[in-house]
């Protein structure tokens, strides 16, 4: 028996988040029909409920407000409520609830805020302190899912022979190797300028470190790459390893090895026998589609497999350039959605989903992918230790784990090195590890 919806307009706004609701996140087992026939609808016996401004009788109803009627992008004036103990956006009368939690959870999915005019950061990013999920006090919170699970335990009320499926708490380990090695392949110039630089700041540890590489009496402090292999392999994850592989770059911001020394293309190779391999962008790339082009052709020729992950380097998404590029390029999943300088869910969720273009209005064959943790995130920008690093890692995941949503988490091979500032934060991402398998 499938589930009818009043609706007096079907817009594919509404067809987009109602299915991201339902299909996505509550595994709903029936179908999903629309009507606009008020008779129609006051006639159906089976499940049911009405989505507008106003209910037509005394049925189960969700109040409504015009984002989802809207054809335009335009600035929302959005007034908030208190709902239990937090605010939440779009306000409504006469509905089960006292919010808009369809428009709500849409504005937060599309992104749509990061189409409206904005200031900034130097890479030119939405800053996560200017989302409305931030200043509400909602970011740690995947708070879609959450309202997903609300809506199924009143549904149930009412009727209870609505079926849904059930979903398993996830966890997703992706690494971005923004530089592969630290000395290793840095040349000898670069190398000599190190060991100077060492001396005049009496930096015993950095002279060890580059000295001893140089020897080969000690692996690069940056190869922790088999020790992620015997982590993941002990607890038959599947990480998911980001390779920035250009020929043209930024010097201030793609420090990676340049494509073709033998041991960088051994690594890459060795690395794609265990775990999925997708392509880091070089910083300029996401101004110039062919740098963007020929790095993906290089690194699918290198690996011998087509490559369709990607993640912007230094997370720059703009919307909708970015994903449009990516389209143009055959990218199907993305792993780009979260902020630099605040941990958890950009989008206001943890399930995957696809994006919305609120340009074309419709919705798009790329799937996107929201990480809720970013290692340098906690150290650089929070300024955390290990410890307080753990406690912040333990409330987001916390909140995944309440849901049985996907904790998708972003690391780098050097904040495992256990050397300079990264000292005890190779047990930060075990203990991350073990929280999320035990």
């Amino acid at each position: 028996m499938f589930l009818l919806i009043f609706c007096k307009q079907l817009t594919p706004r509404v067809k987009y988040i109602f299915n991201f609701i339902f299909k996505d996140i509550l595994l709903y087992e029936e179908d999903l029909s629309f009507t606009s026939n008020e008779i129609e609808f006051l006639q159906y016996d089976g499940p049911k409920f009405s989505y507008a401004e106003q209910p037509l009788k005394q049925e189960l109803h969700f109040g409504s407000c015009k984002l989802l009627f809207e054809t335009k992008i335009q600035p929302q004036h959005i007034d908030q409520i208190i709902f239990g103990d937090t605010q939440v956006p779009f306000p409504v009368k006469n509905g089960f609830l006292p919010f808009d939690v369809f428009a709500a959870s849409f504005y937060f999915v599309s992104r749509y805020e990061e189409y409206l005019p904005f200031e900034p950061d130097k890479h030119l990013r939405f800053k996560a302190e200017n989302s409305l999920l931030f200043q509400l006090d909602l970011l740690y919170i995947p708070v879609i899912d959450v309202w997903a699970l609300m809506l199924k335990n009143i549904l149930l009320k009412y009727f209870p022979l609505l079926k849904f499926g059930s979903r398993a708490f996830k966890f997703v380990p992706t690494f971005d190797i923004d530089r592969a090695y630290h000395f290793r392949n840095s040349g000898i110039l670069k190398n000599t300028a190190r060991i100077i630089k060492a001396l005049l700041e009496k930096d015993k540890e950095r002279l060890k470190n580059v000295l001893l590489t140089g020897l080969k009496k000690r692996k690069d402090p940056f190869d922790t790459y088999e020790m992620l292999r015997k982590i993941h392999n002990k607890h038959n994850l599947n990480p998911i390893f980001f390779f920035l592989y250009a020929h043209k770059r930024d010097k201030r911001y793609d420090v990676n090895i340049k494509p073709g020394k033998e041991n960088f293309n051994a690594l890459i190779k060795e690395t794609a026998q265990y775990a999925d391999i997708g392509i880091h962008p070089s910083y300029a790339s996401n101004q110039h589609k062919h740098l963007l082009t020929e790095e993906i052709k290089n690194l699918s020729m290198l690996i011998e497999k087509p490559i369709h992950k990607s993640r912007q380097h230094f997370l720059r998404l703009h919307l909708p350039k970015t994903y449009l590029q990516l389209k143009e390029v055959d990218i199907l999943h993305d792993y780009s959605m979260g902020y630099a300088s605040q941990p958890g869910f950009r989008a206001g969720t943890c399930t995957s989903f696809y994006w919305y273009d609120l340009q074309l209005e419709k919705q798009s064959v790329l799937k996107v992918y929201p990480f809720a943790v970013m290692d340098s995130t906690l150290k650089v920008y929070l300024k955390l230790n290990p410890e307080k690093a753990k406690e912040t890692i333990s409330k987001i995941m916390g909140n995944v784990k309440l849901v049985n949503g996907t904790f998708c988490c972003l690391w780098h091979n050097e904040s495992l090195s256990e050397t300079e500032t990264w000292k005890g934060w190779s047990e930060v991402y075990r203990f991350m590890v073990e929280m999320a398998v035990k």
